[in-house]
């Protein structure tokens, strides 16, 4: 679901945790770990995308967002400033979005039952959850673990 709360990204090769970290709240980022420089911002360019990057370089190119934090709780911060998502919507884009996208593929998760997941989870975490997600394209499982609410513990405490 695209909005002006949920700005389409690429990071570039030096930012592949953030890209993660803004996976897991739901975001559409991409994220190639053998592209980066001018063929990186090109296909963000192609595809709409805003370009983040560390590169200095790139800093003033059209649809670059240069990221100055370093620790990529730090970023996600500085990017709730900079592209002026308003307090709060990276939480809220939890409450609806988090684990809604891949953390790898950053396909969109569907839901699967329990009994789907059951194979494929540790039997302590089929017996302690009962939201279970797949990505259809590298089939891994995902579920909310106590690294959900810490993560947006950060977030709201950088925020």
């Amino acid at each position: 679901m695209k909005s002006a709360d949920s700005p389409r990204l690429f990071c570039d090769v030096m930012l592949g945790k953030l890209a993660q970290k803004l996976r897991l709240y739901g975001l559409d980022v991409r994220y190639e770990r053998n592209r980066s420089g001018m063929a990186a911002y090109r296909d963000a360019r192609a595809e709409g995308r805003v370009f983040l990057t560390r590169n200095r370089r790139l800093q003033n190119l059209p649809g670059v967002l240069f990221v100055e934090k370093e620790k990529p709780v730090e970023q996600i911060a500085e990017l709730k400033n900079r592209l002026g998502l308003r307090q709060g919507v990276l939480e809220k884009k939890g409450e609806a979005g988090l684990l809604s996208r891949c953390l790898v593929c950053n396909e969109p998760l569907a839901r699967i039952t329990r009994d789907e997941a059951r194979p494929a989870v540790p039997f302590f975490i089929y017996q302690i959850h009962y939201e279970f997600r797949r990505c259809p394209k590298c089939r891994r499982i995902y579920w909310p673990g106590s690294h959900v609410q810490n993560m947006l513990k950060d977030v709201k405490s950088k925020g």
